[in-house]
């Protein structure tokens, strides 16, 4: 392996545990009954404060493209602020690892869409990595009980893979001119306004003081996860850090294990697996030329 390969691979994966991190926290404060809204709105504010810094650090713009501004800011405060809001109440009603697996059935739900939009005839692995990911999914939420994760973190894990794949569907399609890191600082602030605002405007917002620290974690995993797979990009390229992104799922694990005493059952571990396998052949077949990308956790 070359230099440039190895630093990529360890910024990749340093991207991965920072959203393993972010996953196990925001467990957590799921489990403390934080407000969707509360714990969001504080961790995309936080995650785009510390992102504009560096931009601003490095003398870089921090506004997008003219005629991308309006739409970087929507796609955080509708886009990715309905997808996170998803995933985290998934995390309410079931483990980080149950939830994150089923999350990682996106790559599948894009393929299928991109597919249809462009009504092109998939390849063979395409098919296999479809037939992977649906299975696997199935294996998941057939081999949880209650324990694990009820019939209704089933449906928000998997309506946040939906809503995720839309996102990046779009994102592909309507944001060509803005580079990656200024796409991320405009959709954490984006999605910390909306958040923000519906919890002030339903006047429910409340953060206890003893969760303070875990919202700065949570923010600031959330900044360093984007920091550190945009550095990826630059040394692997899109498909490369797609595969290795899918280490969030294993990161997530084993950090719920040692800090929140989560298992996986046999029966998940093997539906986990199969989904993830399709995850990385999905990322190893680009539909489209590889431009620079990849896919955000959330």
């Amino acid at each position: 392996m070359d230099r440039r390969a190895l630093i990529g691979s360890v910024f990749g994966a340093s991207a991965a545990l920072s959203y393993g991190v972010t996953v196990v926290i925001g467990r957590e404060l799921a489990e403390a009954h934080l407000a969707p809204a509360d714990a969001l709105g504080l961790r995309f504010g936080i995650a785009g404060i510390l992102l504009v810094a560096l931009l601003l650090a490095r003398r870089q713009g921090v506004l997008a493209q003219p005629g991308e501004r309006a739409r970087v800011f929507l796609f955080g405060a509708a886009g990715y602020a309905v997808e996170s809001t998803f995933f985290y109440s998934g995390l309410a009603r079931g483990t980080a690892a149950a939830v994150t697996l089923l999350f990682y059935s996106y790559p599948a739900v894009v393929t299928v869409a991109d597919l249809v939009i462009t009504r092109r005839h998939p390849a063979p692995r395409l098919i296999v990595a479809l037939v992977l990911a649906a299975g696997g999914a199935g294996v998941i939420a057939a081999g949880s009980g209650e324990v694990d994760i009820t019939s209704a973190g089933v449906v928000f894990s998997l309506l946040a893979a939906a809503s995720f794949a839309v996102y990046l569907l779009a994102g592909d399609r309507l944001l060509r001119r803005t580079d990656s890191m200024r796409i991320a600082a405009g959709t954490a602030v984006g999605a910390s306004c909306s958040l923000l605002t519906f919890a002030l405007v339903r006047g429910e917002f409340h953060v206890p003081a003893d969760r303070w620290w875990q919202l700065l974690i949570y923010g600031a995993a959330t900044a360093s996860a984007f920091v550190f797979m945009f550095a990826a990009l630059r040394q692997l390229g899109s498909q490369r850090t797609s595969v290795l992104l899918t280490l969030e799922a294993v990161f997530a694990i084993v950090l719920a294990s040692l800090i929140l005493d989560e298992g996986l059952s046999t029966t998940q571990a093997v539906g986990g697996a199969a989904v993830l396998v399709a995850a990385v052949i999905i990322s190893l077949t680009p539909l489209r030329p590889p431009v620079e990308t990849a896919a955000e956790a959330p």
